[in-house]
């Protein structure tokens, strides 16, 4: 459990470093994009709970190095976008749970891709700090239960964006 804890701090280091200390980008967007790829296949693996249970590290990690290197920044950003829409549609998925457990990864990911890449770093503050508000309405309002159910999420995905963005 202390390994699984210290994972996700030092893979996002690493990200880090390897995107801005490496002169050949290029081959850290093509590592980070497999990352990527790999991350998304581990996270649909309903037979392997342990290539599941890391597949938030490594979706994390290869999103924070794909970003600082990729040159496609307005493809990546409405990819992101969609994403993060893919990721809220999954919130409520009552009859297929493997959907349902995912879109907390799909918003968080698209999230950091869509704070680090876009151009727009007010637009996405201001939406960040939305779904900040947004979500402690959900799960501070007691008449829907589904609102509740997915306030949290909302709110991590709004904080993370906000965090990203004030700090790129």
């Amino acid at each position: 459990i202390l390994l699984k804890g210290i994972a996700l701090p030092l893979l996002v280091i690493s990200a880090i470093l390897s995107a801005t200390s490496f002169s050949n980008k290029g081959v850290i967007e093509g590592i980070a994009g497999l990352g990527l790829l790999a991350g998304f296949i581990f996270l649909y693996q309903p037979t392997s709970p342990i290539l599941r249970s890391s597949a938030f590290h490594l979706l994390t990690a290869s999103a924070i190095a794909f970003s600082i290197t990729t040159r496609r920044k307005r493809i990546m950003e409405l990819v992101a976008a969609i994403v993060v829409i893919i990721g809220l549609a999954f919130l409520y998925q009552p009859f297929n749970q493997l959907l349902h457990g995912t879109g907390l990864h799909l918003i968080l990911t698209g999230m950091i891709v869509l704070a680090i890449v876009s151009p727009r770093r007010l637009l996405i503050e201001r939406l960040s700090i939305g779904a900040i508000a947004v979500g402690l309405v959900f799960l501070c309002q007691p008449f829907w239960l589904l609102l509740y159910q997915t306030g949290l999420q909302i709110l991590l995905g709004g904080l993370t964006g906000f965090i990203v963005v004030a700090h790129r």
